[in-house]
């Protein structure tokens, strides 16, 4: 598991990701991509039908979902377990002074089974997300729902 720069930036101590529609499609490109979630597909579809909703300002890179059409995606989890965290992965980022870091990607269903909030935080989110980052291939921690569905 080396280190391998994204396309998301290196950190700067002073200089954090400023939260907006263009960087949620970057987040989007890099969830589908690197966080191993078990059905691709299912996922894709639901960010395809969405529309963003919120944008979180406190300098995490959260934001919220709202499905247009959810009859025509796929719901991700089995439905009818009200609202609730049905996966997360986390990446280890390494900062300039040899320290590491924890990029948390945490994924949030709704009563009907689609994906309604993607919260991104950096070390717990006890500090803004940077802007740039140098993140392991792969999550060292991964967390799947049992409600999830996976084909």
């Amino acid at each position: 598991m080396g280190g391998q720069t994204r396309n998301l930036p290196r950190p700067s101590p002073m200089i954090h990701a400023k939260n907006d529609f263009h960087r949620t499609a970057a987040w989007i490109a890099f969830i589908l991509e690197c966080c191993q979630f078990p059905n691709r597909g299912a996922l894709a579809a639901q960010f395809e039908n969405a529309g963003i909703v919120d944008v979180c300002e406190c300098g995490c890179n959260s934001f919220g979902l709202s499905m247009a059409t959810p009859e025509l995606a796929p719901g991700i989890v089995t439905s009818g377990h009200g609202y609730g965290l049905v996966f997360e992965a986390d990446f280890r980022s390494r900062v300039e002074d040899g320290k590491t870091g924890s990029l948390e990607i945490l994924l949030f269903a709704n009563d009907s089974g689609h994906l309604s909030y993607v919260e991104i935080d950096y070390c717990g989110n006890a500090f803004p997300v940077p802007e740039q980052m140098d993140l392991d291939s792969m999550p060292y921690h991964v967390f799947e729902s049992s409600r999830l569905i996976r084909t």
